[in-house]
């Protein structure tokens, strides 16, 4: 599992499903990213990704 605690605001990742995402705030409690979805049918939305969820910070 990703330590997204450490993950940068701005940073690209791989999260489930084969998404791309663009991290655009990092919560700071090591669980919980905000990110912009960047690819498939929901490009452009905003969400909250867990921990579990971050395949690979690309």
């Amino acid at each position: 599992m990703i330590v997204v605690s450490d993950v940068a605001v701005g940073a690209k990742l791989v999260i489930a499903g084969g998404l791309f995402a663009e991290v655009i705030e990092n919560m700071g409690d090591g669980e919980w990213l905000r990110v912009r979805i960047m690819s498939g049918a929901d490009s452009g939305a905003e969400e909250l990704c867990h921990a579990t969820d971050v395949l690979e910070v690309a």
